[in-house]
């Protein structure tokens, strides 16, 4: 796959990486939330070194990273059990409809 080479911009400051074709644009906005993040740390802290702010927001965006990954397998998790509790109730209601029964009222 061919590379280009984009700018971007993170706290007043322009930087020139790789970027493989087609992916301009989820670059650029992975460099404006990271710039964002940034931005936030640097006016909500009294830090003003760069690297410290760097520093700063990567833990921050991987402690919120992990937090998703959490609310994903939470959410797998939650949906086979809805699952597997659907499935017992067809099997069910199947296993009642077989010939030679009668039908339930509901």
């Amino acid at each position: 796959m061919s590379q280009r080479t984009m700018d971007i911009r993170l706290m007043e400051r322009h930087y020139k990486v790789n970027c493989p074709a087609g992916q301009e644009v989820a670059l650029q906005q992975a460099a404006d939330r990271l710039n964002k993040k940034l931005e936030t740390i640097r006016g909500a802290t009294k830090l003003s070194n760069p690297e410290q702010i760097a520093v700063m927001a990567a833990l921050n965006l991987c402690h919120e990273f992990a937090q998703d990954e959490q609310r994903k397998q939470q959410y797998i998790v939650d949906l086979e059990e809805k699952l597997k509790l659907l499935q017992e109730t067809l099997e069910q209601v199947m296993a009642e409809q077989r010939p030679g029964r009668k039908y339930r009222e509901l």
